[in-house]
């Protein structure tokens, strides 16, 4: 079954749809156009069922008519950014002040080709493919914790997802690896209360201000001297916000930034030290000091057995091997994590649109090479149906 081909005679109408969904952003958690958009499309291609698990997602079920079997789930993003588009692309947003500047227009364009060639040949597997389309996927805690608690994945025995990343080179090709290939992503914030005093009487006051660049500067020490030279620790307070005046010594001040990882284990330590090193300035500065880590999405771990069977799937030249994974963080992790089933996350080299130049996700200038789209659904189709043979 030449996948490729079913998806390249599709890509026309898949380009369509992926610019009528960039015209029309929506962000967050509801997204009642794209949502109706996504449900009629799906009913047109005749699913089996369309489940709306809570806010705006929806699940479409697919059964193969061979008979029944294992059940893999293909998740892809729906939401926006709110980001003033810079493309200048004849199909630019409607919408000012939001953009698709990640891919998710491209990610559900695909997802909907997908299913529409998944129930064109239903004939011919067994088992069942549930497609997600996911709300809020942008916007902590994310979208997938709702899909999962909802039950509509309970019987989903793997999951799979592609992101389209933005480039030069390569366009087309899927990158993959074992192991982590996202980081977590915390969100640390730090308020500090100290006593005030007129700067020209320091033994008076407890400086808000020199305990938090004490913490900052000893923060740095985590990577440096608590995680593993082997393993990865991202840690940038990015936010400090404190004083009134140049000769008043501050009595607050508030800092905030994010924490990464790709491990459980350098995500733990980084946590408890972020808090040790918080009640260490508390006892020499005099402050008090409140250090609030909200942990937020998971590091994406591509399990081993799965991406062999991917890579044994696909093409040998049609995929890659990435040396390294992504520094950024995504909740699809979640679907792996709090189920406990496999799950593997691809990423789709896509280029960037004629005439312009690469840019990066989440930029207002970032575009894609719609071409690429007809490269992942194939690698998705035949890493599905590849898993439901085995």
């Amino acid at each position: 079954m030449n996948l490729l081909e079913k998806s390249n005679a599709i890509l026309e109408d898949t380009i369509k749809i992926r610019r009528e969904i960039h015209k029309n952003p929506e962000i967050g958690y509801e997204l009642p156009k794209t949502f109706a958009f996504v449900k009629d499309r799906l009913s047109a291609y005749g699913v089996d069922e369309i489940i709306c698990p809570g806010r705006c997602s929806v699940v479409g079920v697919i059964k193969g008519r061979k008979g029944p079997g294992k059940c893999i789930g293909l998740r892809c993003d729906m939401d926006a950014l709110p980001v003033l588009e810079e493309t200048g692309l004849s199909f630019c947003s409607l919408t000012p002040g939001a953009m698709h500047a990640c891919g998710h227009d491209l990610h559900t364009a695909m997802m909907l080709g997908i299913a529409k060639i998944l129930c064109d040949i239903r004939d011919e597997f067994s088992g069942t493919v549930k497609v997600i389309f996911e709300a809020g996927e942008e916007t902590q805690p994310g979208g997938a914790t709702g899909i999962i608690q909802s039950g509509a994945v309970d019987d989903v025995d793997a999951f799979l997802a592609t992101h389209v990343i933005p480039g030069e080179d390569n366009i087309g090709l899927i990158g993959i690896r074992k192991g982590a290939v996202t980081t977590s992503a915390d969100e640390v914030k730090i308020k500090i209360h100290g006593k005030s005093s007129h700067g020209s009487q320091p033994q008076n006051a407890n400086d808000a201000i020199l305990a938090a660049t004490q913490i900052n500067l000893l923060l740095q020490q985590l990577q440096a001297r608590n995680i593993s030279p082997l393993d990865t620790c991202i840690l940038s307070m990015n936010l400090i916000r404190g004083g009134t005046a140049i000769n008043i010594i501050a009595d607050e001040c508030y800092m905030e930034g994010a924490l990464r990882a790709y491990t459980q284990e350098a995500r733990t330590i980084a946590t408890q030290k972020i808090r040790d090193i918080c009640s260490g300035v508390e006892i020499l500065s005099g402050c008090n000091i409140d250090a609030d880590i909200n942990l937020g999405y998971d590091a994406c771990y591509n399990d081993e057995a799965l991406v062999d069977l991917i890579i044994d799937t696909l093409d040998e030249n049609s995929y890659y091997i990435l040396k390294e994974p992504m520094s950024f963080s995504e909740d699809y992790s979640f679907f792996g994590t709090k189920t406990g089933k496999p799950s593997v996350l691809m990423f789709l080299n896509a280029g960037h649109a004629p005439g312009m130049k690469a840019s990066v996700l989440h930029r207002s200038d970032c575009t894609f090479d719609e071409n690429a789209m007809k490269y992942g659904m194939a690698a998705m189709l035949h890493s599905a149906l590849a898993f439901l043979k085995k």
